[in-house]
């Protein structure tokens, strides 16, 4: 899709308030929001991989020796435990601890001692136990059912259907009846056919409007029948910007490059019929959608590579100046788990801090980036 708006396309509207009138509004303002999302979503292509390229050059690596100085403080710390701290409070404070560093730490990673500490302060592997008779169990009281009914229902498609679906779909086959098609029914039927056709014949007249302009530029721009080679080279390079708009459905392109060769002028644009202008917003109002989805890959992207820190519609700039903020808030972390981890190693200075210590509210990860 292109996202340069080289001419700007605006239909006059008269001062009448009529049907006419509103139509050619929407038109224009359906042409300005589009410009408008042109311009936020190739700032996110250009800004995306300049960004996340300094996310993997300056975060990554520090997000990664911050995750070594946790690990380190977790056997420190499981040393401690078993060599220095006896206090049946302080031990199980510094589980806690462990725990808590361990979990983060084995999230997503291959760490079999990291495991086995976790473990052994209380943990366990993370894996629920989703089967037998305590899943059966919990999933009856989850429905409101008795266990032994819900332990009937047998496969998986019958548990999640639902209590007595299993039931219903047997006394169908017992009874060997078939539901009736009333006279509702079919009422019903015919308009939702009637509905489907006037769709499709919608979108039939509104690929025929965008496919009109493409057949007039392809007709004026064809290089085959250009006989001078530079006149050529042009007519090419606008027929393969004409083709990719056409193929994007593009309408506004398509008219764009209409004005830009001169196949149209204002005139032209301001004496469209109410019918075709009608067609045309329509046509845009899809662009439009599309334009959106687009954006909100990066936006939704770039609040989960942020671990939630910006709006939920950012931009580029913000995320920018996101990144930084974690890059520098990444370093004073090492160096305070660096002063930690020595710190640690005397068991007096460690159950000092044990005394004050209370377990953290759960936060995004920085590591959300990659």
């Amino acid at each position: 899709m292109m996202l340069s708006a080289p001419t700007s396309i605006c239909i006059a509207v008269s001062s009448t308030r009529n049907a006419g009138s509103r139509v050619r509004k929407q038109f224009n303002t359906l042409v300005t929001r589009i410009e408008s999302a042109r311009l936020r979503l190739a700032a996110w292509q250009e800004s995306m991989p300049s960004i996340m390229s300094l996310a993997e050059r300056e975060l990554q690596p520090l997000v990664q020796a911050y995750a070594t100085r946790r690990r380190d403080m977790v056997l420190l710390l499981d040393r401690m435990y078993r060599d220095e701290i006896k206090a049946k409070r302080e031990r199980a404070k510094l589980s806690k601890l462990i725990c808590s560093i361990a979990s983060e730490l084995a999230d997503g990673r291959d760490d079999p001692e990291l495991k086995a500490i976790f473990r052994v302060h209380g943990g366990d592997d993370g894996d629920p136990p989703f089967e037998g008779a305590e899943f059966m169990d919990m999933m009856a009281n989850v429905f409101g059912v008795d266990a032994e009914e819900f332990r009937g229902m047998g496969s998986a498609e019958g548990i999640f259907a639902g209590p007595g679906s299993e039931a219903g779909d047997d006394d169908d086959e017992n009874t060997g009846e078939q539901p009736s098609a009333g006279r509702g029914t079919r009422r019903k039927a015919a308009a939702a056919l009637a509905r489907s056709q006037r769709q499709a014949a919608e979108a039939a007249k509104l690929r025929n409007a965008v496919r009109d302009i493409f057949r007039k530029l392809a007709s004026a721009l064809h290089p085959d029948r250009e006989p001078d080679a530079a006149e050529r080279a042009r007519k090419t390079a606008l027929m393969q910007r004409v083709t990719v708009a056409y193929k994007a459905d593009d309408l506004l392109a398509l008219l764009e490059m209409q004005l830009e060769i001169r196949q149209i002028d204002q005139s032209d644009l301001n004496g469209l019929s109410q019918e075709r202008v009608s067609q045309y917003s329509k046509v845009l109002e899809g662009q439009l959608r599309e334009l959106e989805q687009q954006i909100a890959i990066f936006e939704d992207a770039a609040f989960m590579q942020s671990g939630g820190m910006l709006p939920a519609r950012p931009t580029p700039q913000a995320l920018s100046r996101r990144l930084h903020v974690d890059i520098a808030e990444m370093r004073g972390k090492i160096k305070a788990a660096a002063a930690e981890l020595e710190a640690f190693q005397d068991a007096g200075l460690l159950k000092a801090w044990l005394k004050a210590w209370r377990a953290p509210a759960q936060r995004y990860d920085d590591a959300f980036w990659f």
